[in-house]
């Protein structure tokens, strides 16, 4: 059971960046070695992921796309996670020059376990986004927390989809936090989870992230998945998450 669960980490992930490629405002590139999503009018989603060298020679391979990355061809970031092969691909990358610039936890949670705090920020209004000026504050929030240029056209794009939802918090009448739950067949994932720097340690992303999921877990859903930085695990053991897994990026540049 638990490598179906590293495996759907992973896949929720590797699935969102695949369809954000579909967008005519992304360059995308899908091999049965490698995939890619690259960004032409901001900085989010882009990336290199769902590699498998298999059969292949990986030096060859790994200097065939770092030249491209430094012709500003191919984005400079490479995601590798529990389906990587070979699994020890970040090593090999540190040996070409790549360094480690991102060490997320895999989680995931079954939706049946989720705790239940009735009271819990009832002073916090959560809405699924539904119109654009919404969409618009989602998106501000998310820009500002991880200080990046988001194509808004994208997200109207996958506004439209029945696989995304979009979460915004509402307190005293301002928008300051946000996240996005994509759905897969077998797992709900959290993505771009954020609260405006002065507004933390009040559990809204607690709230939010607990929200989503029981939407989720409505819609017959049992499993939620993400990746979260060292700063937000603790919000996530706290709603019950367990890490099963390790999700590197690796960049050519240190930055």
């Amino acid at each position: 059971m638990s490598e179906i669960i590293v495996n759907l980490i992973e896949k929720n992930l590797d699935e969102f960046y695949s369809n954000c490629s579909k967008h005519p405002n992304f360059e995308s590139v899908e091999t049965e070695q490698i995939k890619w999503v690259y960004a032409k009018k901001a900085d989010w989603p882009s990336g290199i992921y769902s590699a498998n060298f298999t059969n292949c020679d990986l030096d060859i391979e790994i200097e065939r796309i770092k030249k491209l990355i430094e012709s500003n061809k191919a984005p400079d970031g490479w995601t590798i996670g529990p389906l990587t092969v070979p699994n020890n691909l970040g090593k090999v990358l540190e040996s070409h020059g790549f360094f480690n610039v991102f060490h997320q936890a895999g989680m995931a949670l079954d939706l049946n376990l989720i705790p239940d705090f009735q009271k819990n920020n009832s002073s916090l209004e959560i809405k699924t986004v539904g119109t654009n000026k919404e969409l618009e504050g989602w998106a501000t929030v998310v820009a500002n927390v991880f200080h990046i240029k988001i194509d808004f056209e994208l997200l109207e794009y996958l506004l439209s989809q029945k696989e995304v939802r979009f979460y915004i918090g509402i307190f005293n009448g301002k928008i300051l936090s946000a996240l996005l739950l994509y759905l897969i067949p077998g797992a709900a994932g959290l993505h771009a989870v954020s609260t405006l720097p002065e507004h933390r340690k009040k559990d809204f992303a607690f709230s939010m992230s607990r929200r989503a999921l029981q939407d989720a877990h409505n819609l017959g859903y049992n499993l939620g998945v993400l990746q979260a930085s060292a700063m937000g695990q603790h919000v996530y053991k706290k709603l019950g998450f367990q890490k099963y897994c390790d999700v590197i990026t690796y960049a050519l540049s240190e930055e």
